[in-house]
């Protein structure tokens, strides 16, 4: 018996109704399209689905990687243990708690403050900073690279990063109080130098000090001066490696160096890396070219001794130095008597989020003659003074006037360089102790580690002949060499 079919055909399901419908309001091959889109828009969004998990899993997997390895590296490489223990057992008399001292010194809000400035130029200098080797704090992991070939510094400077400043991959940072209570420790235990040794002096062998590379900068107009600084370098410091930055010297002065220095390196000034972003480094007589000099140096030898090329050595005694800027890692010398806001432009406190008033018993420093050495501190101190040079409206503002009070005059006078520089290390550096008003040097001052006049300055003192002279007299000795040879 056949199954009746009859009521299939009389009743159709809903569904063939409105398609039935739907096929009278739209043509087949209209709804085949709509329908073949809507397939492949399904098989999309699955795809899309399934990529998407494989890279939240394939990114945690690597966030827990990197959490790893930093732990381990935490555990296995941790601080240098010795320079927190020589801290710690400094006796200086230094007492920075005078709630009447209303000098600048580093705070948790200052240093915030700083860096959240340092960060809002890190995308426009990026390409230089990149050049430059200095770290970005949005991308801190990926920037913090080591300089000279030095790893295991590199690897204490990261401790100490980690231990002090806690810095998220979009550059959020959160400043830790032991960092305050580090810089404390350390302008404690360098503010005394000049009344009493320091442990590290007696401590740290002849092989443990770095020596440093002799740097100097100058163009042709310069080149003169740069003659006069090269013969008591030559005098002083024979077994130095020297490096010349060029800022533009001609031809023959270059030649007339490569004949007469054989341990002079010539390295040409990035000006075409710099000038297309910052175009006033150009512009010598702003000096922003000098911190770059400085930084530069730095991240190729480790560590330098800067001079202008008014800098006259008188001396190769540097050890005492050197020690301690391995730990404090910058020091220039203070001038004693001259106060940074009679010298400063008020637009380049104002650009570090300060005012000219904060810093009226703050002496100003030269920037013409430093010794850096590559440490955790450095690292911040270059960091600052770099993004500083790099902007017109913190080195060279215009349109802006001083407010010196000790001379109750406004003036146009400004350092550029050196104002820069002080109102820098203010942010890391305490201030030393004051009375009387006199106060003694500051913690970054060459003269808490030697109470010499390592250099004198003489400007516009050039000598016009000296490697001339040079080259003429062993041109003389390599003959009467080879004709005694000779004969």
């Amino acid at each position: 018996m056949k199954r009746s079919t009859s009521s299939v055909r009389q009743q159709p399901s809903l569904w063939l109704l409105f398609i039935l419908r739907l096929g009278k309001c739209f043509k087949p091959r209209y709804l085949s399209t709509v329908c073949i889109i809507f397939i492949i828009l399904t098989c999309l969004r699955l795809i899309s689905y399934t990529t998407s998990n494989q890279l939240i899993l394939t990114k945690f997997k690597l966030i827990i990687k990197e959490e790893i390895m930093i732990n381990n590296y935490a555990l296995l490489n941790p601080c240098n243990s010795n320079e927190i223990k020589t801290l710690l057992q400094s006796t200086s008399s230094y007492n920075n708690n005078n709630n009447n001292d209303g000098r600048p010194q580093p705070t948790i809000e200052r240093l915030h403050k700083l860096f959240q400035i340092l960060i809002s130029h890190e995308n426009k200098y990026r390409t230089i900073f990149d050049y430059l080797d200095i770290f970005r704090f949005n991308d801190f992991y990926n920037t913090l690279r080591p300089f000279a070939n030095n790893t295991e510094r590199l690897q204490n400077i990261y401790c100490l990063f980690r231990q002090y400043i806690n810095i998220s991959d979009n550059g959020h940072i959160v400043i830790k109080q032991n960092f305050i209570t580090y810089l404390k420790l350390v302008s404690n235990y360098l503010s005394d130098g000049f009344k009493k040794q320091h442990l590290t002096w007696n401590i740290t062998s002849k092989d443990q000090i770095q020596k440093p590379v002799i740097i100097l900068a100058a163009d042709s107009l310069f080149y003169n001066t740069l003659q006069g600084s090269m013969s008591t370098i030559n005098n002083y410091l024979k077994d130095y490696i020297v490096a010349i930055y060029d800022l533009q010297l001609n031809i023959k002065h270059l030649n007339m160096i490569k004949e007469n220095c054989e341990r002079c390196i010539i390295i040409p000034f990035p000006f075409a890396q710099i000038a297309p972003i910052a175009p006033h480094v150009r512009n010598l007589r702003y000096f922003a070219w000098k911190p770059i000099v400085i930084q530069d140096a730095v991240r190729r030898f480790g560590t330098i001794i800067y001079g202008d090329t008014s800098i006259r050595y008188k001396t190769s005694n540097f050890d005492r130095l050197l020690i301690d800027n391995m730990i404090r890692g910058f020091s220039c010398r203070e001038l004693p008597g001259q106060y940074l806001p009679c010298f400063t432009l008020s637009k380049t406190f104002l650009w570090f989020n300060e005012t000219f008033s904060t810093f009226e018993d703050i002496y100003i420093a030269e920037a013409g003659f430093v010794a850096v050495t590559d440490n955790f501190l450095s690292r911040l101190i270059l960091k600052t003074w770099v993004t500083c040079a790099l902007d017109s409206m913190c080195i060279a503002p215009y349109a802006y006037r001083t407010y010196c009070k000790r001379a109750n005059a406004s003036t146009d006078i400004h350092r550029f360089d050196q104002s820069t520089l002080v109102t820098a290390l203010s942010f890391y550096f305490f201030p030393s102790p004051r009375q009387n008003n006199k106060t003694k040097p500051a913690p970054y001052d060459m003269y808490t580690s030697i109470q010499e006049n390592l250099a004198d300055v003489k400007r516009n003192a050039g000598v016009k002949n000296y490697f001339t002279s040079r080259k003429n007299l062993n041109l003389q000795q390599n003959s009467s060499k080879t004709t005694v040879k000779i004969h």
